[in-house]
């Protein structure tokens, strides 16, 4: 048996290295080493309350918490292999000096057949003192409603921000904004929720994984007003000193104002009267010149739909010298205005034969000249008479009233003008005799 064993010793060892080195072939051309690539692996941080217990915060520098791991094994473990079973981690307990942490590299699964390179070996970290602020949140919109439209009040949730990170961060956040997007098909009130955005002192926005904030969105509410635009009209009072009149002309400046509020309200608005104490023309002898801020007047509910308008308007009011002329107004142009029936009414002036009556009239000069004597029409009104001498029925007598002359606006009596009315009854000659004894008597 021994010689069995023994015979051809050499030839039998050859053949069994032949054997397993044609094992290793075979095996290896049916499930040979292969490598696959796995991109944007998130390095996994261990212990991080290391460093927040000492009161301190880190920020990962230069993105090396994002990694590639290349992954080398045989092809049969490899083609079961998936991105999830790649796991890469940085204890915070292996922090060095110079603020690294090696990566460490394994699977989930068949990891001890598997061997692995990653293109960072370490992480990067910034390590700074902890500091917390608080900050008012500005808010605000951006872009324009529909046309005929704008942006009225913007109300935010809550208007306090509480931010934690590194000392230099945080003293580079010089404020917040919460801006609302406002679109240009807007005609209503709109509700949003709004990212908080951390700016710096240039307006730029400051982004690190290393800031925390209590919230990142808020709700705002933005109001969205109709517009139009209104003219303005001014009340003035009191009496310009004598001599002088109001020519009626009030300019101001500007005309017209644009208003914004709610639609239904602002349908119903066509001009904004004002009468304001300023414009008070008593004793004025020259033109009133008043500054006005318009906004004060306006309606509850509606506001200037212009933000950069302070509501403050020039109103001039025209105050011009007043001339004096006499007219001298045929007898003809004197009427009379319900006369009494059954009774003749004559007017005394004119009964010594003369052919007009002189008034003077007072006004502007270019009102007063423009009138024409044989224009103007004087009027003695019986009713009134009747009224002001408490009669129920007409009898005989002499009456005196004032006359109603038919005058342009601006334009007026410097003094009024009084005529003497003798009302007798219609009768027959001989008793037309008797009249004319009882007026010798008057006179």
């Amino acid at each position: 048996m021994r010689k069995r064993l023994t015979h051809n010793l050499g030839l039998k060892i050859l053949a069994v290295v032949f054997s397993v080195a044609l094992w290793f072939v075979v095996n290896n051309i049916s499930d040979p080493m292969e490598s696959k690539t796995y991109s944007n692996i998130q390095v996994e941080i261990l212990n991080a309350d290391l460093i927040s217990d000492a009161g301190k915060v880190y920020e990962v520098l230069e993105n090396t918490d994002k990694i590639t791991v290349k992954v080398t094994g045989k092809s049969s473990v490899i083609d079961l292999l998936e991105k999830e079973d790649i796991r890469a981690v940085a204890d915070m307990a292996d922090l060095s000096f110079m603020n690294t942490v090696t990566i460490k590299i394994s699977s989930a699964r068949y990891n001890q057949q598997l061997e692995f390179d990653s293109s960072i070996e370490n992480l990067k970290l910034s390590i700074e003192d902890l500091k917390k602020i608080q900050m008012v949140i500005n808010t605000s919109t951006s872009g324009q409603p529909a046309d005929g439209y704008i942006v009225g009040t913007v109300t935010p949730s809550q208007n306090i921000v509480r931010i934690s990170g590194p000392e230099s961060v945080i003293d580079r956040i010089d404020h917040v904004d919460a801006i609302a997007e406002v679109r240009d098909t807007y005609t209503s009130d709109i509700n949003t929720s709004v990212e908080l955005k951390l700016k710096d002192e240039n307006n730029d926005v400051i982004q690190s994984s290393a800031v925390e904030m209590n919230i990142t969105n808020i709700d705002v509410a933005v109001s969205i007003l109709a517009t139009k635009e209104i003219p303005l009209k001014f009340a003035v009072s009191g009496t310009p000193a004598d001599g002088y009149v109001a020519t009626g002309t009030v300019i101001s400046d500007p005309a017209t104002i644009k208003i914004a509020g709610k639609k239904g309200l602002i349908d119903g608005i066509s001009e904004l009267s004002i009468a304001d104490a300023s414009l008070n023309l008593s004793n004025c002898e020259e033109d009133l010149v008043s500054i006005i801020n318009v906004s004060r007047h306006l309606p509850n509910g509606i506001q200037m739909a212009d933000k950069g308008f302070s509501g403050d308007v020039s109103v001039t009011v025209d105050v011009e010298p007043t001339v004096t002329k006499t007219y001298h107004i045929p007898a003809k142009n004197f009427g009379i205005s319900n006369s009494p029936e059954g009774f003749n009414v004559t007017i005394q002036e004119f009964m010594d034969g003369s052919e007009t009556y002189t008034i003077a009239l007072v006004g502007l000069a270019e009102d007063v000249n423009q009138l024409n004597a044989r224009s103007i029409i004087g009027v003695v009104d019986m009713d009134v008479i009747k009224q002001k001498y408490g009669l129920t029925d007409w009898q005989r007598g002499i009456y005196v009233t004032d006359i109603i002359f038919d005058l342009p606006e601006g334009v007026s009596l410097k003094e009024k003008c009084r005529m003497t009315l003798i009302v007798t009854e219609q009768v027959t000659e001989e008793e037309a005799g008797e009249v004319n004894e009882l007026e010798e008597v008057e006179e």
